[in-house]
């Protein structure tokens, strides 16, 4: 089931990817074009948000041990397929909708920005450990073993007490 939700989760972090690395590309380059501007305005605080938002989701996504590794793998063939499409029919991409920062994306599209990226993104779908299912540091024999006989003394005692009506314990007052 993991594998299925991180197919679906990698389908959508693409668009995501896309539109947000889009949507900030325009206003860093304005405030890289202004003479001794820094990213202390609303203009750069907001595309710094976005990007350092994107950057902790497809860190967690590629790193995080229990997640499948479908979900970053699926994203970055996602992103490897628009930006062949963008290499071999520039066309199909002005298809597109119009939508808030797919004018960046195609710019960084026609970079190829987006390769090193999902480069980055498919490696953990070649790591063996990342297919196996998470597994604890301790067996749950072991955990076992170390409850085993803590209880007990109780449990005896709770037995040996007479028992009144409805398998209620008397109360010791």
């Amino acid at each position: 089931m993991r594998h299925v939700v991180g197919f679906i989760v990698g389908m959508m972090l693409a668009p995501i990817v896309l539109i947000g690395l889009g949507w900030a590309y325009p206003r860093l380059a304005a405030i890289a074009a202004r003479d001794g501007a820094t990213f202390v305005s609303a203009t750069g605080l907001s595309a710094v948000g976005v990007l350092s938002v994107l950057a902790v989701l497809l860190g967690l996504s590629a790193a995080a041990p229990r997640l499948t590794p479908l979900l970053p793998g699926i994203a970055g063939l996602s992103l490897v397929g628009v930006t062949a499409a963008h290499v071999m029919r520039p066309e199909l991409i002005g298809r597109l909708p119009a939508v808030p920062g797919m004018d960046g994306a195609q710019t960084l599209l026609a970079l190829g920005v987006f390769l090193p990226l999902s480069v980055a993104l498919i490696v953990p779908m070649f790591l063996p450990a990342r297919w196996r299912r998470y597994q604890a540091a301790h067996s749950t024999d072991e955990v076992e073993e170390y409850f085993d006989g803590l209880y007990d003394s109780e449990e005896e005692e709770y037995e040996e007490q007479p028992r009144r009506r409805h398998g209620r314990r008397p109360s010791h007052a």
